[in-house]
């Protein structure tokens, strides 16, 4: 069972819901000029409208009203989109194309990041009635492609540092992974003193985001200079041809349950057991815009996931010693999903968007509240 305080909910994202992106004063964002250029999104749109919910806030806040309130705060959300994708590939905004700003970006974020909650901690902590503070990280949990090849055992918890220990390690170890400083060298920022009196010990809580799991195999030649994942293979499918899940409408995510429960305990073991909060997990559905509404309100598929990644979840809190303290689901309504555009959907409400963005609650969104209810102790 989880704990009777146990907090549960549904995850958006400001750019992906809001739309308006000419009221009220606001001025444009590195995603509305990265949206602007042909061919940056699958289906050439943007955020201008999204969702509107900037306009429909109170529609909105209707879908959450019998939720609770918290007093948690996010510094930022998934540092690595924003370093990889945005200045590496150059498949997010701002587009740029570099093999060392990747590097330098994230480390001017967990800087930031410290600088942020030591102000939360000066000047607010004390009057917040027990608000809390964090960052969050995004990952994938990882298995050796031949499970009994040392190598490849060794690059899946390499594949884990470069992934979610870039971030984690200096705020509970003080400093960046090993095996990132060895192969990046003199790319990878030294934090200052100050910087790492910052940065060290700047959670109140692990934030993650986690939506699937992958087989890691070894390359024997050595890293390129693009290289942003430590030098391996990214894989779906094992040595033994074992596919680690169902495909879904996202190329990056299949879903792996126990993935999920193992990389509870990997965060947890490597960083002394800290409160969690999962801050998004969901799954997109093969197809899904494709199919008449009636069908995609009856989407089982999700409904299967979440179920399997929440009863995973419970295990590793009952099994494991894991200290989860919350769940939000991503996502509560359909949205802009970055470069995806309307392409693909991981909303619980179904948005209309060619006819006026009327929201429509999908099975799933009526499925997690009897499922917490049946795994949350009783008061």
């Amino acid at each position: 069972m989880l704990p009777k305080d146990f907090q549960w909910g549904f995850a958006t994202a400001s750019y992906q819901i809001e739309g308006a992106v000419d009221q009220d004063g606001r001025g444009p964002s590195i995603w509305d000029t990265f949206c602007a250029q042909p061919g940056k999104i699958a289906d050439g749109s943007s955020g201008v409208t999204a969702c509107d919910s900037y306009n429909r806030t109170a529609d909105d806040i209707a879908l959450l009203k019998a939720l609770p309130k918290v007093r948690n705060w996010i510094t930022f959300n998934e540092p690595l989109c924003s370093a990889i994708p945005g200045y590496g590939s150059g498949t997010f905004a701002p587009g740029r194309q570099s093999t060392s700003e990747p590097w330098a970006v994230g480390h001017n974020i967990l800087v930031a990041h410290g600088r942020a909650v030591k102000a939360y901690r000066d000047d607010f902590k004390a009057a917040a009635d027990g608000g809390q503070i964090g960052i969050v990280l995004n990952g994938d949990f990882t298995y050796p492609w031949d499970a009994l090849n040392p190598a490849d055992r060794e690059a899946a918890e390499r594949r884990l540092e470069f992934f979610t220990a870039w971030f984690a390690d200096p705020i509970y170890r003080g400093e960046y992974p090993a095996s990132m400083r060895k192969q990046l060298g003199d790319r990878l920022p030294i934090f200052t003193p100050e910087e790492r009196e910052l940065v060290h010990g700047s959670n109140d809580f692990y934030g993650m985001n986690h939506y699937t799991s992958n087989y890691i195999r070894h390359r024997n030649s050595p890293a390129s200079a693009d290289d942003t994942v430590g030098n391996v293979d990214v894989l779906f499918v094992n040595k033994q041809g074992n596919c680690i899940g169902p495909e879904t409408q996202s190329p990056w995510l299949r879903p792996c349950p126990v993935g999920f429960r193992d990389f509870l305990v990997w965060i947890s073991k490597r960083y002394g057991y800290p409160p969690i909060y999962v801050t998004e997990n969901g799954t997109s559905i093969k197809g899904e815009s494709d199919l008449p509404k009636e069908k995609i309100l009856e989407d089982d598929f999700r409904v299967k996931y979440y179920d399997e990644y929440i009863r995973a979840m419970v295990t590793a809190v009952e099994l494991d010693g894991v200290n989860v303290r919350g769940y939000f689901a991503w996502s509560l309504m359909d949205n802009f999903e970055w470069a995806d555009g309307y392409v693909t959907r991981f909303g619980v409400t179904y948005v209309d968007y060619e006819n006026g963005q009327k929201r429509f609650p999908k099975k799933s969104a009526k499925s997690l509240k009897p499922l917490f209810d049946e795994l949350i102790a009783a008061a």
